[in-house]
């Protein structure tokens, strides 16, 4: 389950409808430009434009620091000017599961899936928050989910498929360890999955093979196991 968690991503993001100064935040967060992307806060905050908007996205860029205490407080703020607003139940989520309160994390996440079953990031988001308290058919379910809404996101396939490697679902893990690949072949976690489950088969040559791949691919890690699946 550890060896889960450091590889998982917590998709810290929104689903907010795009408005122009916000796509430049976006694209500064995304870059790690954190001064650039509170640059356009302020402006908008000065302006007071969509305040309960400005609010949400200071608690993600907060949360993406890892000040957990700050977003926390920015979110109690939110939550006492703008209660119907449904991202404010995102961002709480997002606090409960980084703060490993799993329970709560799975009720903010589903309060916002209620408003906008389409809501992708709090689907995924709640299949890891249902992961970690080994609800694998939930997360399971919330993964699928996901994939139909985008089927070409390699990381749903590559967590669904751990999930099912986890279970014992080896053939369903497979096919979606394999789709990841094809999805993203920089996702290394995913050779490693499919390569394990060869190994614990005794398809040693599978193994090899799927480690040769994520060393083409660019993996120095798969380098380092070589001798540990071509033997």
């Amino acid at each position: 389950m550890k060896i889960f968690v450091l590889h998982i991503l917590l998709l810290i993001g929104f689903l907010l409808k795009a408005q122009s100064p916000f796509i430049i935040y976006r694209t500064s967060l995304q870059a790690d430009d954190y001064k650039g992307a509170q640059r356009i806060l302020d402006s908008c905050s000065f302006s007071k434009y969509q305040l309960d908007s400005v609010l949400f996205y200071k608690g993600l860029l907060i949360l993406k620091k890892g000040n957990i205490k700050g977003a926390r407080a920015i979110c109690s703020s939110l939550k006492d000017a703008y209660p119907s607003f449904t991202e404010v139940h995102y961002l709480s989520a997002l606090i409960y599961f980084l703060d490993q309160n799993y329970g709560t994390s799975i009720n903010e996440f589903s309060i916002v899936i209620k408003n906008n079953p389409n809501h992708f990031k709090a689907l995924y988001n709640r299949s890891l928050a249902y992961g970690m308290l080994e609800d694998f058919k939930s997360a399971i379910d919330d993964l699928s989910t996901c994939i139909t809404l985008d089927p070409n996101y390699a990381l749903s396939y590559y967590s669904r498929a751990y999930w099912y490697e986890y279970t014992g679902k080896h053939a369903e893990a497979k096919i979606d360890y394999e789709k990841s690949i094809q999805l993203d072949p920089k996702n290394y976690d995913a050779y490693f999955g499919l390569a394990y489950i060869y190994r614990n088969q005794k398809d040693n040559t599978k193994a090899c093979e799927t480690i040769s791949s994520a060393i083409s691919a660019g993996s120095q890690i798969a380098e380092e196991l070589k001798e540990n699946f071509c033997r």
